[in-house]
C-alpha cells in the first residue's frame, strides 16, 4: 500500500532533522518516508541524525509513557527502517527484544496495513509464551492487510506444534468477530475466506506435522464462527468460501500423507455442502472438486492394496460428486483397474459392500470334496500309466538323442522330469483324501459287483482287470468305499 503521509513540502535536510528531534513517531515516520523516497536512505543512513532517529525510534517501542497504538507504531517503523537499511536488520531481534517481554497492543491499532505488516514481521523474530495467541488473534481481525495476515500466518505457523493447534487457535478468536454489517454472516465469510487463503499460502511448504485430529480442527475453523452471527447468504461469498476450503483439504491431503486416508479431512467440505444447500455442486468448483476426488481415489488404491476397507472414505466420494452414479463409476474404475488388491476389496469398490458369505458347515464341505474325489482317482489312474510309460523310454529315447540329437537332450530330460513331478502331486492330492487305485490292469481277479463294472456278458467268476477300481483307504490300510469302479472283462 502507497503511504501519503509525507510532510507537504519537507526538504531531504528538514527530513533528517525532524526524523532526529524529540517528535511524536507519528512525525518520525512522516519524515522516514520523505528520506526513503527522496533515495537518501539508505544511501544517508550512516548520518547521525538517522541514527539518532532510529535510536529514539527503539526506545519508544518500551516508553510506557507513550500510548499503546504510539509504541506499537514506533515498532512497525523500526522494522521499515531495517527493511530498507539490510545492515540494520543483524541488530533488529536484539533492539526489540524488551518490547516483546510482555503481549503488544492490539495489532489493529494500526489504522496502516503496512503498518501491521512490519508489526508482524517483528513478531516473527520471537517466541514467547503470548505470542501464539496474539498472532492468532491479529489473523482474526484483519480485515483487508492480505501481506500483513500472509505475514501473521507464518509467524503463527513457527509457534505452533501442529496444523491442527493452529488452526485450533484462530478459531478461538474468529468465533468472538460480529461484523456490524448488514449482513454479518456473508462479511465474516469474506474474512475467513482470506484467512484460508493465507493458510494455504504457507502450510504446504512447511515441515509442521498435521497433527491429531487435522480434519475436526478445520472443520470447526470453517463453521463455528458462524454460529453467532448466522450463515452466509450471498451465493458468491458461499461459493468462494468453499473454494478456499477445497483447496486448502487438497493441500494438506497433498503434503500430510498421514492424513491422506482419514476421511474427517472431508468434514469440512461436507459442511460447505450443506452450505451450498445441499443439491449439486457449482460448475464453478468443479476443478477443486476433481483435485479431491483424485485425492480420495489415492487412498482408496493405497488401502486396498493392504486389503482395507474404510466404508466412510469410500462415503467421501458420493459427498463429491453430484450423482451417485459418478461416485459408483469412480470406485468401479479403481477395482478394474487394480487387479492387485484381493477379489474381497475390488468386490467391495464394485458393489459397495462386502460378499455376503455363509459359514458352511463340516458335512457341507465334506460333500463338496468327495464330488471331486472321481476326477482325482482318474488323475491318479493317467499319472501312473504315464510314469509306466516313461520308464520304459526314457533310458532307449536319452541314449538315441545322445547321438543324434543332442540339442534336444536336456529340453526331453526336463520334460521327464516335470512329468514326474506331476505324478507325484496327484499321488500327494489322493493320499490327502486317503484314495488309493485297486488292482493292476491286465491280472485276473475274482469278480466282485462293488469294485467292478464288467464289460460284455459273462458269467465267469474270474475275470481280467482292464482299469483299476479308485478305493477309499481306511485308516487300518484296508479297503473302503468305491470312488470309481474299474472295469473287467
Amino acid at each position: 500500500m502507497a503511504r501519503t503521509d509525507e510532510a507537504p513540502g519537507l526538504s531531504a535536510e528538514a527530513a533528517f532533522e525532524a526524523f532526529a528531534r524529540d517528535c511524536p513517531v507519528a512525525e518520525r515516520q512522516q519524515a522516514l518516508t520523505t528520506l526513503i523516497r527522496a533515495k537518501l536512505i539508505p544511501k544517508k543512513a550512516d548520518d547521525s541524525r538517522f541514527q539518532s532517529g532510529f535510536r529514539a525510534l527503539v526506545t519508544a517501542t518500551t516508553d510506557q509513557a507513550l500510548p499503546a497504538q504510539e509504541r506499537l507504531l514506533a515498532l512497525a517503523e523500526v522494522v521499515r527502517a531495517a527493511q530498507v537499511v539490510k545492515r540494520l536488520q543483524a541488530g533488529l531481534a536484539t533492539a526489540l527484544a524488551p518490547a516483546f517481554t510482555e503481549s503488544l497492543p492490539p495489532l489493529q491499532a494500526l489504522k496502516e496495513a503496512d503498518d501491521r505488516l512490519n508489526v508482524a514481521r517483528a513478531c516473527g523474530l520471537f517466541e514467547a509464551p503470548w505470542l501464539k495467541a496474539y498472532l492468532a488473534r491479529s489473523i482474526a481481525e484483519e480485515e483487508q492487510g492480505e501481506n500483513a495476515r500472509l505475514e501473521l500466518a507464518t509467524g503463527l505457523l513457527r509457534q505452533s506444534d501442529s496444523i491442527a493447534s493452529m488452526l485450533t487457535s484462530i478459531a478461538n478468536p474468529l468465533r468472538e468477530v460480529h461484523p456490524e454489517t448488514e449482513a454479518p454472516g456473508d462479511s465474516l465469510a469474506r474474512r475467513l475466506t482470506r484467512i484460508l487463503a493465507a493458510l494455504r499460502g504457507v502450510i504446504p511448504a512447511s515441515e509442521l506435522e498435521a497433527g491429531d485430529a487435522v480434519g475436526q480442527a478445520l472443520h470447526q475453523l470453517v463453521s463455528v464462527p458462524f454460529r453467532a452471527v448466522g450463515r452466509p447468504q450471498n451465493e458468491k461469498v458461499q461459493t468462494e468460501l468453499a473454494k478456499e476450503v477445497m483447496l486448502l483439504t487438497h493441500e494438506v491431503l497433498r503434503t500430510r500423507f498421514s492424513v491422506a486416508t482419514d476421511p474427517a479431512m472431508f468434514q469440512a467440505v461436507s459442511y460447505c455442502r450443506q452450505l451450498l444447500g445441499g443439491g449439486s455442486w457449482p460448475s464453478a468448483l468443479q476443478d477443486c472438486l476433481s483435485l479431491l476426488i483424485k485425492d480420495i481415489r489415492e487412498a482408496l488404491i493405497l488401502l486396498g492394496r493392504q486389503g482395507v476397507r474404510d466404508q466412510q472414505l469410500l462415503a467421501q466420494l458420493d459427498m463429491l460428486s453430484n450423482f451417485p452414479q459418478r461416485a459408483q463409476a469412480i470406485a468401479r474404475e479403481i477395482a478394474e483397474r487394480h487387479p492387485e488388491m484381493d477379489e474381497d476389496t475390488r468386490h467391495w469398490l464394485t458393489h459397495g459392500r462386502l460378499p455376503v458369505r455363509r459359514e458352511s458347515s463340516n458335512t457341507a464341505q465334506e460333500t463338496a470334496a468327495r464330488e471331486a474325489d472321481e476326477s482325482i482317482g482318474l488323475a491318479l489312474h493317467a499319472a501312473k500309466e504315464a510314469r509306466q510309460a516313461m520308464e520304459g523310454i526314457r533310458n532307449p529315447l536319452m541314449a538315441t538323442l545322445d547321438i543324434y540329437e543332442q540339442g534336444l537332450v536336456a529340453v526331453t530330460s526336463d520334460c521327464f522330469t516335470r512329468l514326474e513331478a506331476l505324478a507325484l502331486q496327484v499321488e500327494a492330492a489322493a493320499h490327502h483324501r486317503g484314495l488309493a487305485l485297486y488292482g493292476t490292469p491286465g491280472e485276473q481277479v475274482d469278480f466282485a459287483p462293488k469294485l467292478f463294472t464288467q464289460i460284455g456278458a459273462t458269467d465267469r467268476q474270474k475275470v481280467i482287470l482292464k482299469q483299476p477300481a479308485v478305493v477309499r483307504v481306511r485308516k487300518d490300510g484296508s479297503v473302503g468305499d468305491v470312488v470309481v469302479k474299474g472295469l473287467v472283462e
